[in-house]
């Protein structure tokens, strides 16, 4: 992996999705009503790709999202308001662009690729700044102007941003990287929700409305969601309701006949996720396995997901 996207990083990652608040402990197994459903569209699934469709991605892969608009309207609802969130922008590519966090949407972070962004800039002021941040002009894609240094590629236009960081997959290539999201955005490539029966499947289990999610399918995912054996998929998400916020994990094993209820609740007991939380829930659907709790004002450190 590329030095962006380290172990490190996710688990960074991770402590974000406890900002917007925590799985507690579960006292017991009961019905929690079931969020999602076939056809769903939600605002990242768009710029997914099929797994494969990027070197380095064949058995999947994770990714983290933040809705930006969001999290600033429920900002009071956030127990670090949106300082976490804030600290994500201060980096790349945000930094190198000049564009800070009240001028950023949504972003979509891919694990070992790169990600791409939403908000209200100007693409050639953008340019302007990566130029000076030492990124040389690269040619461009679609709508995109392409700049790039040693490891990174980023592509700017008018209200949004699209990027790879190098990686040490075979026949991974950054360029390519950040054709494939846009292609994928725009409808012209295979995305991952209609390419896997797993992430379908596991993004039946993600709140609609979220304002922070964390999920995928692959070797990542063990960083949040332990060692339980025979889980292929993990999914985090979190939205606010009136003040309160509510959080859903998620747990996609292999065949329904592996699903390990218990485990899954021992998982939750010991994250780092885990902090005072009320209306606390678990389900099994199928093959998944959700956990669901509700507070005021949740938040806390969590950054291993009970590793």
């Amino acid at each position: 992996m590329g030095r962006e996207f380290s172990r490190r990083r996710a688990l960074r990652l991770g402590a974000a999705t406890a900002s917007v608040g925590a799985v507690g402990g579960v006292a017991g197994c009961s019905a929690i009503p079931f969020l999602g459903g076939s056809g769903k569209t939600l605002p990242y699934n768009d710029a997914l790709f099929a797994p494969g469709d990027v070197s380095g991605t064949d058995e999947g892969y994770l990714f983290t999202y933040s809705d930006y608009n969001l999290l600033r309207e429920n900002e009071d609802s956030l127990e670090n308001g949106t300082a976490t969130y804030e600290d994500d922008v201060g980096s790349f590519p945000f930094a190198d662009m000049g564009v800070d966090f009240d001028s950023t949407d949504a972003s979509l972070e891919i694990l070992a690729v790169g990600g791409h962004a939403t908000g209200s800039f100007d693409g050639g002021d953008a340019g302007s700044s990566l130029s000076d941040s030492g990124f040389s002009e690269d040619g461009g894609y679609d709508d995109y102007t392409l700049y790039s240094d040693e490891e990174r590629t980023v592509g700017v236009t008018d209200g949004a941003v699209v990027y790879a960081t190098a990686q040490e997959a075979e026949g991974y290539d950054r360029r390519s990287a950040i054709e494939t999201i846009v292609d994928t955005k725009s409808g012209d490539g295979n995305r991952y929700v209609d390419s896997s029966d797993d992430y379908s499947t596991l993004d039946e289990h993600v709140y609609d409305d979220a304002v922070i999610a964390i999920g995928g399918t692959g070797e990542f995912i063990r960083f949040f969601a332990g060692s339980i054996e025979n889980v292929v998929g993990w999914a985090i998400s979190g939205r606010i309701e009136g003040g309160d916020q509510e959080i859903m994990s998620a747990h996609l094993f292999r065949s329904e006949s592996d699903v390990n209820v218990d485990e899954v609740e021992q998982w939750a007991r010991d994250s780092d996720f885990s902090v005072d939380a009320t209306d606390r829930s678990a389900s099994q659907d199928g093959r998944v396995v959700t956990v669901s709790g509700t507070g005021q004002a949740l938040g806390g450190s969590g950054t291993t997901g009970g590793q």
